[in-house]
């Protein structure tokens, strides 16, 4: 008898958008901080592509087939262009339509980033990413510690797992904790619930 191996797609959006900024950001800031096509990503850490990263270096030994996605990054700046997020978006979408089916999903995400068009990108990403990989799949989202969380997002996603340091010194860390938790999920050896509590 055949095993079958677990599938996971991966993929990284971020940049920390300042909405007070006059100066947008565009793909070219994108491209000249990081943008990875698939398998492309160097061996070696980003802060928002540290889930991938750590899901290729597990793959072998917790028995899952990595498909990789696009990564995307740029330095804080202004409001990102409507095109040019929707483009960053549409391309890993489709990297992940044509990884289906697929398990589980690993994003890597800021939390805090704005384009013209979508107050919430991560939430947009999320929700569309939701629908095309069904509702089995188990999604989890690394975000840094100065991320906003939505309705959308906590939805969508089932485990959302935040940087606790400042500066980010753990987000590796905090990128093997969200593989295994999306790991056990995918086993049925956790049920993860996410929610959403204003505190003030």
């Amino acid at each position: 008898m055949d095993l079958i191996l677990m599938r996971i797609f991966a993929a990284s959006l971020g940049t920390e958008t300042n909405t007070f900024s006059p100066i947008p950001t565009s793909y070219a800031n994108f491209e000249a901080s990081f943008a990875y096509p698939p398998g492309k990503h160097p061996d070696a850490p980003k802060h928002t592509t540290a889930p991938l990263y750590v899901a290729r270096k597990r793959a072998a030994s917790d028995g899952f087939i990595l498909i990789e996605g696009s990564c995307f990054w740029a330095e804080p700046s202004g409001t990102c262009g409507k095109a040019d997020y929707e483009m960053m978006r549409d391309r890993i979408l489709a990297e992940l339509e044509a990884a289906l089916p697929v398990d589980g999903v690993l994003l890597g995400l800021h939390g805090a980033m704005v384009a013209y068009g979508y107050d919430d990108c991560e939430g947009d990403l999320i929700e569309r990413v939701r629908k095309l990989a069904g509702s089995k799949a188990v999604i989890g989202c690394e975000y840094d510690l100065h991320c906003h969380l939505t309705k959308k997002r906590v939805s969508n996603a089932d485990i959302s797992i935040l940087y606790k340091e400042y500066p980010h010194t753990d987000f590796l860390e905090r990128a093997e904790e969200l593989v295994t938790l999306v790991l056990r999920a995918i086993r049925g050896e956790i049920k993860p619930v996410t929610s959403l509590y204003d505190l003030r």
